[in-house]
């Protein structure tokens, strides 16, 4: 099992922002967070992620606790909806977290080259980030934390700024990556692209599990 969330709350102040008793995830999982704003989406993903800490109870991936920075553990990469893009050009942006991580320079570039492709940016190597639209940041975002080879894939609102055929091929991308063996979990609000993933929806409303299509538990 990838994740088991055991007993966790998570507080803002006197705020319950989530309350889930028991929820796992297994590797490989495409698994849509779904509800209205301030249910708890994204407080559950950066749980996930170890960017915060629950309140109460225990979040474990494989069996320990999440803690970050954890080089030990599955590699999880938290991309946020409105992603961050260095300065410079799109190649420079989807080879940086290769980079982080002390990759040789063929690896990077091939890596690059894949999730570039993937995401459906060729041509596009040599834009700066402030050409790009909306939906082209969020490709380029994702493309870059999968060069990086993450295991886990922690996605907010991964369509929300993107149009029609970044939409497309954003789904595509994410479902290449968890038939390859990557555990990806989204939030979103859009029905159809949770249908086009055609994977596990749970939806949460005021921080709590009303409905889980397809869970382990």
């Amino acid at each position: 099992m990838m994740y088991e969330l055991v007993d966790v709350k998570l507080l803002y102040g006197q705020r319950v922002a989530l309350s889930i008793p028991a929820m796992l995830i297994g590797k490989g999982e495409r698994v849509a967070l779904m509800g209205p704003n301030g249910s708890g989406k994204t407080s559950l993903l950066k749980l996930m992620d170890g960017l915060i800490g629950p309140s109460e109870g225990r979040v474990l991936l494989e069996g320990k606790t999440v803690v970050k920075p954890a080089p030990a553990r599955p590699r999880s990469v938290y991309l946020h909806q409105y992603p961050y893009l260095l300065s410079g050009t799109v190649a420079y942006n989807v080879g940086f977290g290769c980079r982080a991580l002390g990759m040789d320079a063929r690896e990077i570039r091939r890596r690059a080259e894949e999730a570039i492709a993937l995401l459906g940016l060729e041509g596009m190597e040599g834009r700066t980030n402030r050409a790009l639209s909306g939906g082209e940041a969020q490709r380029v975002a994702l493309a870059r934390a999968m060069a990086t080879g993450a295991e886990i894939l922690l996605l907010d609102e991964p369509s929300a700024s993107a149009d029609t055929a970044s939409v497309a091929l954003i789904a595509e991308a994410i479902r290449r990556c968890s038939e390859a063996g990557t555990t990806v979990v989204f939030s979103t609000h859009d029905e159809d692209f949770t249908r086009a993933l055609e994977g596990r929806r749970v939806r949460l409303n005021a921080g709590r599990i009303e409905n889980d299509e397809g869970g382990a538990a």
